[in-house]
Parts: C-alpha cells; structure tokens; sequence
C-alpha cells in the first residue's frame, strides 16, 4: 500500500480499509514500512482504532521497538478494551521488559478493566520470567476468582511457571485438576520433571502419554531423553530412539541433540559418534554436545580434534572452549592449550572471566606458570575462582612461596571463600605449618566458614598430620554436621598418631551413629589393626568389608594382605592375594613384603618373577620388599643383583632406604666390611639408621674395630632418636670404654633424650 493513494481510500468502505491495512500490518517486513503505514493511519484519522492500535502495538514489539509500541499505547484514549492491554503486556514481554508488564497488569487491574482468558498467559509468563514465585501465586489466585481455572491455554501456562520455579507439586495439582490437556500440558509437565532433575516422574508421565492415546511429538522426545540419560535407563532410551523413527522427527535437530547427549550418558561414544555422523541437520549444539561428552569421557584427543573440525563450520560456546581447555589439561599438552587460547582471542572469548579462570587452570597444570599468571594479569574482572586458579597453580607447581604471596594480595582485594581457605589449609597441612593453620583457622572463623563440613574436615587433617591430635578432636566435637569424610579424617588421625585405642572408639562410635563406612574408613581402620597386631578385631573388620562388597576394592585387598602379615597369619594374606581379581604393583609388594617376613626369601623372589611375567612393572617399594626379603632369608647374592637390577634395568633411581636395606642384607649375613666400604661409597650421606643397623651386626658378631668407629659416627650426626644413644653406650659398655659411657649420659641427660616406654596390646575374650 502508497502513502500516494490516500485519496483513492475515501471511497471505499470501512470493512475494505479495514482488510486492506490489517493485511500490510501482517506483512510489513521492517521498521521504514511499519512507520509508514503507521503516518497512514495516523492521516485517515485511525489511529484512535483499537485494532489497528493493538496490531501496530504488536508489529513494532516484533521488529524489536517496544518504545514505539508504548507510545502507541499511551496515544489510544479510553483505554477499557483488554484487547488493547493485551496486546501491550505481550509486546513488552516479548522484549524481554517484564517487570514493566507486570507494571502494566497492575495498572489494568487498578483501572477495573477486567482480564479476559488472553491476559492471563502472558502475565504468568511475566512472572516465569522474573523468577517471582510470589506474583505468580497472586496472579494464580485472581484465575480462580475470575473463573479462568479450567482454561487450557492459562493451565498450560501455570504447569510451565511453577515447573520453571521448581514447584512441581503446584504444576502438578494445576494438571492434575485440568478438565482438558494437549500435547503442550503433557509437555510442559514432562519438561519440568526432566529439568529438575526428577527422571522417573518425567518417565512415568511419558508412558501415561502414551497410554492416554497421544501421539509424543518432538518436545515430548526432547524432554524425556535427559530422563533417559540421567537414569542411565538404556532400554526406555532405545524405545525411545525406536520411536523417534516411528514418528518420523529424527530429522528435528533439538532431538537429534537428546540422543546424542543420551548416548554420552550411557557411555556409548561410538554409538554416538555413528549417529553423529548420519545427522541430517548439525547445529552448533550438536558439536558442543559431541565434544562434551568425549571429554567426560576422558577421550581428550577424540574432543580436541572434533574441536578443529567444527571451527571451520561452526562457532563454538564457552562449554565448548571449557571442555576442549580441561582436555588439554589432562593430557598436559600446552601446545594444544596454546591454539585454543589463540582461537579464544580471535573469537572474542578472552574476556570471558569463566574462560579465563579454566586457562589458567589450564597452564598451570600444564606447567606453563609464566603463560598462567600472564592471563591472571591480564583479566579485566576476576572472581574468586581466578584467584584460586592461580593460587593453585603455583602449589600443583611446588612454589609454595608464590601462592602464600598471592593469597595476601587477594585478601587485600576480596574476601576469600572457602575454597581457598581449603586450598590454603591443604598447602600447610603438606608443609606442616601447623602455626599458620591456626591463623587461617581464626579467619575461617571470622569469615564464618566455621560451619562448612569441607572446611572442617581439612582442619582435622592438618592438626592430624601436625601432632595436634587433640585440636583435631575439638574441631572434630565442634562440628554440627559430618559426613563420612570427617569420620575418616579423624580415624587416620588416630592411626598417623598410634592412638589405637582412640580409633577403634571412633569407629565404634560412628557405626553407633549410624554413618555408613566407606572403602576409605577400612582403609583408615585396618593400619590400627595391623599396628597392633590386633588380628579379632581385624578380622571383624573384614567381615565388615566383606558385607559392604569393599573386598573387591584393590586397595582394600592390599591393606588386608598387609593386616594379616603383621597379625601373624601368613596364609590368610596369601589367600586375600589369591582371591583378588585384580593386582597392582601395590598387591604384589605387599605379598613379597609378607614373604620378608617371614624369611620365606625364596618365594618372595618367585612373587616378584611372577609379578614381571604378568606385566606389572616394579617401582621402588617393590625393590625394597624384595631386598628386604632376601636380607631376612640370607639372600645376599640375590638381594645385591635387584638393587643392580634396580638401577641398571628399571632406571629407578636408589633411595636412602634401599641402601640402608642393602646394608642391613650385608651386616645380617656378618659381612660387616663390605657393608662399612658400602656405606662410604653412597652417593648421599649416610644417617643413624644406617650406621645403627652396622653397629648392631657389630655388637651380635663382636667385631670391635668397626663397632668404635660406627659409633663415633653415630655419635657426630647429633641424632635426636634415642634408641641409637642407647645403642652406642651399650657398645661403649661392652668394650670397657666406660669414660664413653659417662659422656654418652651426660649427653643424653643435656638433650633431655629418655628412653620411650614400650607398650603391648593383647586380645582377651575379644576385646583389646
């Protein structure tokens, strides 16, 4: 229609005009036509017309011009007809202005202008959209008033308001009650359940549409397959895969996505990979959901090289980017983390604090610091999780310094959260700083962390692992809530500090507060049974793990293996060994170890053959069980030719500990010269064990030479381990030197050294 034909108008009637300009208001593509249309109706002096008023209303909210259709709002006087009112809260809402539709109903209802059934969807959308659980309530209650209750259009609405706001009792009694439902009613309800979490109710009403004789149609697929997926439920996920094909909606690409994102959930990349492949119509989700999920899978390379493929079609999200950077994570390729930081900057990501934050994660696991802090620098806006990016990355790097220095810059620019106090408290506990724990401690408490079950469970760690057993049990008492890891924490504390007697109250006392036990509690547990040798108590233990199915767990079974040792029974470690199914180099050295112990020399050597013919490579445990072994069967050939093997074969370096095992195989066989020259040829300083145990051999074998000189040795490494003291007087004794003696007294009276009381723990009637 031409503004130049106006005068031709006249002369037709009002129903043709009519026609004629509601039909161009459908079909004005822009904002340049609307406008001039708008003039045209202003000039035939319509503009008063409360249809063309709605309809240009309408049009200017759909070219994105809510001003405009305010202005044509406010123009039309009286306003009585909701028609018009309508057509106004709609406009506003469909720009995303909902507080003013609000705003607006309010103003309606104020003027006694009554709703009609149109009203009422687009303001519980309103609400929807405003997170206002409370309006919405309101505006529920005025339906029922006005007699709306049994509408299916507004029920349809209020199913989707209160599923959005996680109500799903309300959506549900809304349907419930509901004279008449649709494909959208069964959607909306299916949707919420499924978008809350609540897989089995979004099934379960799945199958009841179907029952009820409605076809699903592609939003119904969509919204049961997250059920699908989250149940892991792989047969009602095939059916509904078969009926994605029976209908014929396999060709819709938000269905497509489900599958995909089902497969994933299952565990079935290839299968996903397949359907991938065969997709008819690929949007920018369908990467996203494929790269995802190869990435909680752990298939990294399969994620990063689906990443270049799809940069040359489609652009990628910021799940996408975070996934492909936690990829390059695990594999610690920086070359990788490189490119996607190069992509990042050229497609405007790197100012996205999220993207950011997992960079940096992702350098400083890849070693790269300089690169991390880099970016930390650079960040315009940074959040916590920045600053506990960071801090971590230079603590997963060793450069304990750096992120001490770090987390007193971010106390001067932001509060802390509790993860960096858990970091920090983490980095102290390693370090044994058990002064600065209590430092952060009282900013925990200050910052009201003191709540936080995490919180507390790092704090029992670090008084534990720092001596401070009974601050730990007043962190311990103090705690309102637990969970499973602070009875475990507690429980290793005993048995770091050898309170057995502690621990076995506290595993009483959880099992009395009804804290179900995990694999870690039995690992916690069984080294206060094996320290002990408290075998009743260990084999209740077992009987326990065996109950709660933890016998199948490798390290469990090791544990065991080591328990019964220690206890005494040779032959039940060696049947725990035989029953486990899988063996790792940890349940091999417990064998070989047991083997030691009993100077069975010959079949410890047999195990540790066996172990290399299955494949498990030895690390350096395993070596020192092995000499260890042969020193208490008189295998010094053997014992000698591992430690070469050692060295030579597996290219593991030999630790202060395997020398002074192979010192200990020399001086047990009375081959104490070769262990003398041994001990000179170390590559490191020989400490008191070492010498000690060369001063034993010579104190049982008499050898009175070496013994005056190992002890001079001892006597200049300043030990502070009383037994070796005790030791060296009593060689000092045996020679007659008893000036030696005297002095040996006084200097061991001056350093306050005494000798530890022993202590033995016996099992009458079966308690300790």
């Amino acid at each position: 229609m031409r503004t130049t034909n106006v005068s031709s108008l006249y002369g037709l009637s009002k129903q043709v005009v009519y026609s004629m300009f509601s039909k161009s208001l459908s079909s004005s593509k822009t904002r340049r036509e609307l406008h001039k249309l708008h003039s045209l109706i202003i000039t035939l002096g319509l503009h008063q017309s409360v249809l063309f008023s709605g309809k240009l209303i309408s049009k200017y909210a759909q070219l994105r011009d809510p001003i405009t259709s305010l202005s044509v709002f406010h123009q039309v006087w009286p306003k009585h007809n909701p028609y018009l009112w309508n057509s106004i809260i709609r406009a506003l809402i469909h720009n995303g202005l909902h507080s003013k539709a609000l705003d607006h109903y309010n103003e309606m209802h104020g003027m006694n202008v009554q709703p009609d059934r149109y009203t009422f969807p687009s303001v519980i959308n309103a609400c929807a959209g405003l997170c206002d659980l409370e309006m919405g309530m309101v505006v529920h209650h005025r339906i029922l008033e006005k007699g709306f209750g049994s509408d299916l259009y507004i029920c349809n609405a209020l199913i989707d308001m209160y599923a959005r706001f996680g109500e799903l009792g309300n959506a549900r009694h809304v349907f419930d009650v509901m004279p008449q439902r649709d494909i959208v009613s069964w959607n909306s309800l299916i949707s919420g359940y499924s978008s809350n979490g609540h897989w089995e109710e979004a099934l379960e009403m799945f199958c009841r549409l179907r029952i009820d004789g409605l076809l699903p149609d592609c939003f119904s697929i969509s919204s049961v397959l997250p059920a699908c997926g989250g149940l892991v439920d792989v047969k009602e996920g095939q059916l509904v895969h078969a009926m994605v094909e029976k209908i014929g909606v396999h060709a819709d690409v938000l269905v497509s996505n489900g599958l995909l994102s089902m497969y994933f959930k299952f565990g079935w990349s290839e299968d996903a990979q397949i359907f991938f492949d065969e997709m008819v119509v690929r949007d920018s989700v369908s990467w996203n959901t494929v790269i995802c999920g190869y990435s909680q899978l752990g298939l990294f390379e399969e994620a990063i090289n689906l990443f270049r493929e799809m940069i040359k079609e489609f652009t990628p999200d910021l799940l996408t980017i975070t996934s492909v950077l936690r990829a390059c994570s695990h594999l610690r390729d920086l070359e990788l983390a490189k490119y996607v930081h190069g992509y990042m900057k050229r497609s405007g990501f790197e100012f996205d604090t999220m993207a950011n934050n997992v960079l940096i994660d992702t350098y400083a696991k890849c070693g790269s610091l300089l690169a991390s802090r880099e970016v930390f620098d650079y960040m315009e806006c940074r959040d916590s999780v920045s600053w506990n990016s960071m801090i971590n990355g230079y603590f997963l790097n060793g450069c304990f310094d750096e992120g001490l220095n770090l987390f007193k810059m971010m106390r001067s620019n932001m509060k802390p959260d509790s993860v960096s106090c858990v970091t920090i408290l983490s980095v102290y506990t390693q370090l044994r700083h058990v002064d600065q724990g209590k430092m952060i401690h009282c900013d925990i408490v200050k910052l009201g962390f003191d709540s936080d079950v995490i919180v507390n469970n790092v704090l029992v760690d670090l008084y534990a692992k720092c001596g401070k057993i009974q601050d730990a049990l007043k962190v311990f008492d103090s705690m309102t809530a637990r969970d499973v890891v602070t009875w475990n924490s507690i429980i290793s504390a005993c048995t770091h500090n050898e309170d057995c007697s502690l621990g076995f109250r506290m595993i009483l006392r959880m099992r009395n507060e009804g804290v179900m036990p995990d694999a870690a509690t039995m690992l916690g547990i069984l080294p206060v049974c094996s320290l002990l040798a408290a075998k009743q108590k260990g084999q209740e233990i077992h009987g326990c793990i065996f109950r709660l199915g933890f016998h199948s767990d490798v390290p469990v079974g090791n544990a065991l293996i080591e328990m019964y040792s220690s206890c005494g029974s040779l032959e039940s470690s060696i049947r725990i060994f035989e029953q486990m199914y899988i063996k790792d180099v940890v349940t091999w050295t417990s064998l070989i170890s047991a083997y030691g112990t009993y100077g069975e020399g010959e079949k410890a050597l047999r195990a540790f053959e066996e172990m290399e013919a299955t494949g498990v490579l030895p690390d350096h445990l395993a070596f020192l069980a092995v000499i260890y072994a042969c020193s208490h069967s008189g295998l010094v050939e053997d014992g000698l030719v591992y430690f070469d093997r050692m060295k030579k074969h597996y290219k593991v370096e030999p630790r202060i500990e395997h020398y002074a095992c192979v010192v200990d195989l020399l001086s047990r066989s009375g081959l104490l010269a070769q262990a003398e020259d041994f001990i000179h040829t170390m590559p490191m300083k020989a400490d008191a064990s070492i010498w000690g145990s060369l001063l034993s051999a010579c104190r049982e074998n008499g050898e009175e030479k070496i013994a005056a000189h190992v002890s001079e040795q001892i006597v200049q490494l300043n030990s502070y381990d009383t037994g070796y003291h005790v030791l060296v007087s009593n060689v000092y004794a045996a020679l007659g030197k008893w000036d030696k003696v005297r002095m040996m007294r006084k200097y061991m009276k001056a350093k306050g050294l005494t000798k530890d009381p022993g202590f033995s723990w016996m099992e009458i009637q079966k308690k300790g």
